[in-house]
């Protein structure tokens, strides 16, 4: 650190935090606690273990439960959030303006936000319908299309730890809340690619939504197209998927990300 030890503003607390994340950066694949603390300019591993444990709580490290080493979670990616979700509002727009022309349904984006969807990019359909989802407004992860194509680029880690944060409320007879059932149906949209939300959020709506994948193949946002039962029956869902996904493929390998990253059917990557 290049602060200097005569400076009584300077909160050494923050300063230590921050080479942390700082090292656990350089670190992509994780890093034990000895070898942290050393290259914190050795500091205390008492004082890194807690602060470790604080981010760690706060969503931003994660700690494998194998090796118990330690790696940054996505959270830290959307600290400079403005710039960022307006780069992914302006890379989606004329998507999801093709989306509603092409469907004539609500289309939405929708990011992850300490552990909850967060909407920042709405078009109402072309029909009277209107949804509940509003700009800045959250929405429940487990039971949204748009949350479960994120969840399903979550490593295992990771998903256990938003997973595990607090209870999947019930908010239709169809809404999953059980974790066992969830994580079983996270593989099925993980394997082809896009969710449905089946009145699980809403009573009478369907949702099909699928992820955006940036550089690493981590979910940045997703997409989907929403309406009304009527408007978007069982046998329609397979166009609409296939839709949404080649927009979510274009967007991220507008976003940098490779090949496999950017194709939503891929299998997260292994850590």
């Amino acid at each position: 650190m290049t602060t200097g030890p005569t400076d009584r503003n300077i909160l050494k607390v923050v300063a230590k935090t921050f080479r942390v994340i700082e090292v656990v950066a350089q670190h992509s694949d994780g890093i034990q606690l000895g070898e942290l603390a050393r290259k914190c300019e050795k500091a205390p591993k008492a004082t890194v273990f807690r602060i470790l444990h604080t981010l760690k709580a706060l969503g931003y490290v994660q700690q494998d439960e194998v090796t118990g080493a330690y790696r940054l979670t996505h959270e830290l990616a959307w600290l400079g959030r403005s710039e960022t979700r307006d780069t992914l509002k302006r890379a989606a727009r004329p998507h999801l303006e093709r989306l509603r022309a092409q469907f004539e349904q609500t289309v939405g984006l929708a990011v992850l936000d300490h552990d909850q969807l967060l909407y920042i990019e709405i078009l109402e359909g072309l029909r009277s319908v209107r949804m509940n989802a509003t700009v800045n407004t959250y929405a429940p992860l487990h039971c949204t299309s748009l949350g479960k194509a994120i969840l399903s680029k979550l490593d295992a880690e990771e998903l256990a730890r938003v997973l595990g944060r607090k209870p999947l409320p019930k908010l239709t007879s169809k809404t999953i809340t059980s974790i066992a059932q969830l994580e079983k149906h996270l593989a099925e949209v993980r394997s082809q690619g896009h969710a449905v939300d089946d009145e699980e959020t809403e009573q009478g709506a369907r949702c099909v939504g699928a992820v955006i994948c940036g550089r690493q193949g981590k979910p940045v946002g997703a997409i989907s197209v929403s309406g009304p039962l009527s408007s978007i029956p069982l046998d329609r869902v397979p166009a609409i998927a296939r839709e949404v996904k080649k927009a979510c493929k274009a967007i991220s390998e507008l976003l940098g990300a490779q090949d496999s990253a950017a194709d939503p059917s891929a299998p997260p990557r292994k850590k």
